[in-house]
């Protein structure tokens, strides 16, 4: 599930053609995603979704630990503040999904396994549309 804005701004970012296969692998798979996701208006998205600028609480399921990230703009990541690219593989397996979501992405030690426990911040739920 996207919201509109959201899908209408990452296009643009993306710049899409419809030669898929020169893409990056990475754009390739959020295009896709975004292909294939259920568009909303964004007052109508529920509010444990994951959207553009959401912070969410994951569970790390093989050790238990919990993180807070931010799903962001590439110009607006920053590591150390814990603001992930929506273009990394984090950002991507997590647009779109929902509080309670198991998601994978590849991790150092191979294939990383997280619990989406909680979207603890969504700009749509307070009314923040422009984000």
């Amino acid at each position: 599930m996207i919201t509109d804005n959201d899908y209408q701004r990452l296009i643009e970012l993306l710049g899409l053609t419809t030669e898929t296969d020169k893409m990056p692998e990475r754009v390739a798979q959020l295009f896709h995603a975004l292909k294939d996701a259920e568009r909303v208006f964004p007052e109508h998205v529920p509010e444990n979704v994951v959207t553009m600028n959401s912070r969410v609480l994951l569970k790390d399921l093989s050790n238990r630990r919990e993180a807070e990230l931010t799903i962001t703009y590439p110009q607006d990541a920053d590591p150390r503040e814990r603001k992930v690219s929506v273009l990394s593989s984090i950002g991507t397996a997590l647009l779109g999904m929902q509080a309670g979501d198991i998601v994978s992405w590849k991790v150092p030690a191979g294939e990383g396994n997280f619990k989406i426990l909680k979207v603890t911040y969504q700009p749509e739920s307070v009314g923040d549309y422009s984000l």
